[in-house]
């Protein structure tokens, strides 16, 4: 439906010192977005007086596993065993931060996150998917982040080994999402999916459908924005 992936087309190395900011600013904000994309399920629930449903339970421990994976728990547990917990509070683990590293290494500096308003405009509408009262809307935005993530992390993996002419397994961030023989955004993808199964109705496939083509229409779209903007910034004389 989408076709290639924005990042995986050439980028000059200045067009990726403008893109970079910006996904970090999403790398960074998206666990806190998935946790708190919970907040307004509960509270609707404490305001209607109501029991808490097996479909925001079903969410809920998806996303609370996603975010102790972004935040290094996951990942450190596998290392280290239950020995590792004390570790958690070494945030320089958080995929963000192994990000930052990694672009430190690319661009030979240190970079901040670039909260645009493009981005936070992709933050708040991601934010609004994760958070809906709607089940299969919430099932939706999970699925089409994961998934579209995959595709973007392999993308611009392959895209900034070019560029930089980097050893691919020198970039952690990207080895540990889709490197290796066993990569992480695989099983992502698949316990986001299962989700389809538990939530998705007989009957509402076409909804469904519907649904996450948008959201994953949300996330392709704020690349393509990222890189129009990376081309206006770091080359005067690019065509758009």
């Amino acid at each position: 439906m989408f076709g290639p992936h924005p990042f995986a087309s050439q980028m000059s190395g200045d067009q990726v010192a403008s893109l970079l900011p910006e996904y970090l600013a999403m790398s960074q904000a998206f666990p806190y977005l998935q946790a708190g994309s919970q907040r307004d399920l509960i509270f609707d629930a404490m305001h209607q007086n109501r029991d808490i449903g097996r479909d925001i339970e079903l969410t809920s421990v998806v996303a609370n596993f996603i975010c102790w994976d972004e935040t290094g728990g996951h990942g450190g547990i596998l290392r280290g065993g239950k020995a590792a917990l004390p570790d958690i509070l070494l945030t320089e683990n958080f995929h963000s931060n192994l990000l930052r590293k990694d672009a430190a290494r690319l661009l030979g500096r240190a970079i901040r996150p670039n909260y645009s308003d493009r981005t936070k405009q992709y933050l708040h509408s991601l934010y609004a998917g994760l958070s809906s009262k709607d089940p299969l809307v919430r099932c939706a935005y999970m699925v089409a982040f994961e998934l579209h993530a995959a595709d973007m992390i392999q993308s611009l993996w392959t895209t900034l080994v070019k560029t930089f002419k980097a050893r691919p397994d020198d970039l952690e961030y990207f080895r540990g999402h889709v490197g290796g023989e066993d990569p992480a955004e695989k099983y992502h993808g698949e316990m986001t999916g299962r989700l389809i199964g538990e939530l998705v109705q007989p009957g509402l496939n076409d909804r469904f459908l519907n649904e996450f083509g948008r959201a994953y229409r949300l996330s392709v779209q704020w690349c393509r924005d990222l890189l129009g903007t990376a081309a206006r910034t770091g080359d005067d004389h690019s065509e758009m």
